[in-house]
């Protein structure tokens, strides 16, 4: 598990902050990166389907 630290709103007068280290902060950069791009994929395939841009295919063969 990864040293995460919280500096309460108290010290800083505002928000919460939290601190934790650049490894874990580059894999969570990593993983929303990711996700983005995942997102990015469904919203284009949503639109193309409403666009009637897809098929409907009952196996693989039909691909080839």
């Amino acid at each position: 598990m990864q040293n995460i630290g919280v500096i309460s709103s108290h010290v800083t007068h505002g928000d919460d902050l939290v601190v934790l280290s650049r490894k874990e902060y580059e894999r969570l950069q990593n993983h929303l990166r990711e996700l983005q791009d995942v997102l990015r994929k469904i919203r284009r395939g949503e639109k193309e389907l409403r666009a009637g841009k897809t098929k409907t295919i009952a196996s693989l063969k039909e691909l080839l």
